[in-house]
């Protein structure tokens, strides 16, 4: 009996082998087949962002509002709640000679708390996500085509590389800044990435480069790092064409001036410089953050850069076409990362939200990569089956512990508002809580320095205790 053990194990291994090889085959044809019909595998695209679509939503309606949400809804440094767009020009007008430039993202923040209907709010910014996810998609596959793949890859990696997750997508003011304004320069950016050298009529061209002109005032007004990375890349852009010896169009540079007269109209916010009276630099503190910002890149990036390296091997070692094309989209997108890193240098500080644009053109270099190595070999084809099914699992196991860390928090905050309508109608004037943390990048936990206005809010005096 025990000499028919290696026998039957075997005969087992192979059986399972051929059960293997039969699946990979009937999932090829299957795979093929859709394909081929190209409505089909759009459907199914289209499917996949459906699905995406209500775990961030529900997220963002289990998500309060928090922290700055309470300071922007009021006209700024006021006690006057928003009533109108006005009230929001007003906002915005103080908010640029009191506090910064961010005049773009600060104007949707208090667009989305103007709205008043957290319903609506929480479909708007979950809706912004599905946009962004889709834009870096695009941005990686270098054409206005579907990929089932590269949308899923998108969506986990920005999932579990973006290290304050709720901060940057579903709190309203950091979604705002970060999650819409990176969108913004996204869509900025796209013309750039898929440019094709064609030639277009003189009036079409003129037109696009009045919208190019606008967009990108508006584009390099969003954000200090991510929109100088931007102008930056930009311009590597138009460089990389030139050499390749394609037309450069007059939107390139009227985009491109653009941007630079947005980034202007930000940086020279008096705010800015209300706000940096008082603080100084030097060679040390610059040193120490050069050092600082490559460790912190390390500990956000290293994994997904060792992946590029390891992709780069295989690379290298295959025969393909547009080989020099591939190899300067990357490193464009890295020398966005790393301008986007070290311009914080000048800055007193650099918070992890204001890693989104970073990790977001490091992902897309990957990215980049990944999508051309796609049937180089079997062996390939076949790990990256499987890279694709971990991230859908682990995204799925991950998103048990965000749900049970919203869920909670969401508890809290409805028992708050049965306390606080109770002490109203005492005739309260006071209502003390205790203050709570998020146990995950998922969650937001409270925030004393919003008291004030949370007060104002909620019309009586809202306090936290340890």
């Amino acid at each position: 009996m025990l000499n028919k053990i290696p026998f039957l194990f075997e005969k087992t291994f192979f059986r399972t082998k051929d059960l293997l090889f039969q699946a990979k085959s009937s999932f090829s044809s299957l795979e093929n087949f859709i394909i081929k019909r190209r409505s089909v595998y759009n459907l199914l695209f289209m499917l996949v962002l459906c699905l995406i679509f209500p775990f961030i939503l529900f997220l963002n309606i289990k998500t309060p509002l928090i922290g700055d949400d309470f300071v922007y809804s009021f006209i700024y440094q006021t006690q006057s709640r928003l009533t109108s767009i006005n009230d929001i020009f007003q906002s915005q007008y103080l908010h640029y000679y009191k506090w910064g430039g961010r005049s773009v993202v600060h104007f949707i923040t208090q667009m989305l708390l103007l709205t008043d209907n957290s319903l609506v709010i929480d479909i708007i910014n979950s809706l912004g996500f599905i946009a962004f996810i889709l834009t870096i998609h695009y941005h990686i596959i270098g054409k206005l085509k579907n990929s089932i793949n590269i949308l899923i890859i998108s969506f986990s990696l920005t999932w579990f590389l973006q290290p304050v997750f709720a901060e940057t997508v579903l709190w309203i003011t950091g979604s705002s800044n970060y999650l819409w304004g990176t969108l913004i320069i996204l869509l900025f950016l796209l013309p750039y990435r898929l440019y094709k050298n064609k030639q277009s009529a003189l009036l079409k061209d003129i037109t696009f480069s009045l919208i190019m002109l606008t967009g990108g005032v508006i584009a390099g007004w969003t954000n200090e790092n991510t929109a100088a990375a931007m102008i930056i890349m930009i311009t590597c852009f138009i460089l990389y064409y030139k050499y390749s010896n394609n037309k450069i169009p007059i939107w390139m540079y009227a985009g491109l001036i653009g941007a630079i007269i947005g980034y202007i109209i930000m940086i020279a916010a008096p705010g800015n410089f209300a706000r940096a009276e008082g603080t100084s630099i030097s060679p040390f503190l610059v040193t120490y953050r050069v050092l600082n910002y490559t460790q912190r890149f390390v500990n956000y990036l290293g994994l997904l850069n060792l992946g590029i390296t390891l992709l780069m091997l295989i690379y290298s070692k295959v025969n393909c076409n547009n080989r020099k094309a591939t190899l300067s989209y990357i490193c464009i997108y890295f020398i966005g990362v790393f301008i986007s890193i070290y311009i914080m240098v000048a800055s007193p500080g650099f918070p992890a939200r204001a890693w989104f644009g970073t990790i977001t053109f490091n992902i897309i270099a990957f990215g980049i990569l990944y999508n051309k190595i796609d049937r180089f070999t079997p062996l390939v084809k076949q790990a990256k089956y499987c890279f694709l099914i971990f991230c859908v699992i682990s995204f799925m196991a991950s998103f048990y512990d965000a749900y049970k860390d919203v869920k909670a928090i969401n508890n809290i905050w409805e028992e708050r508002m049965l306390i606080i309508a109770e002490k109203k109608n005492d005739k309260a004037t006071s209502v003390v809580f205790k203050e709570y943390q998020a146990r995950t990048k998922f969650g937001l936990g409270d925030t004393p320095y919003a008291l004030p206005y949370m007060s104002l809010y909620y019309g009586i005096d809202f306090q936290l205790e340890k």
